[in-house]
């Protein structure tokens, strides 16, 4: 099952006592741009329209490996662009509504193929308001 988390997105490493989290066995999770690199609203919307044009997974990290202990924050501001184009691609897309580490998201949806279409930005600073 394929589903598309949405939103705003980072690696925050700062005062965590581990920076990465172990995907379950059986579980994918699939990155379209490495960690420190933006991922712009068009780029998502053409991924979750399954575009030809769209970005290639460029990490694919299944279970039982380790992955980056992402945090999605929520995007409200683009769930209409996001809603419309899981319609066109007939995506399972998701949000969240507080803001959600990847380890949770991989105990919620195991066995599940997770694409994390979200920013994989190295966090400094707070990203979210």
């Amino acid at each position: 099952m394929d589903l598309y988390f949405c939103g705003h997105g980072g690696w925050d490493t700062r005062g965590h006592s581990s920076v990465f989290v172990e995907v379950p066995a059986g579980t994918e999770v699939v990155f379209y741009k490495e960690v420190g690199y933006p991922l712009t609203v068009g780029e998502a919307r053409k991924i979750l329209e399954h575009d030809s044009q769209a970005l290639r997974p460029v990490r694919t990290i299944r279970g039982p490996m380790q992955a980056p202990e992402m945090t999605l924050y929520p995007a409200q501001e683009f769930w209409p662009v996001f809603g419309a184009a899981a319609k066109v691609g007939h995506a399972d897309w998701h949000a969240v509504a507080t803001e959600t580490r990847l380890g949770a998201l991989l105990q919620r949806y195991r066995s599940a193929r997770i694409h994390w279409i979200a920013c994989s930005v190295r966090e400094l600073a707070p990203t979210h308001a």
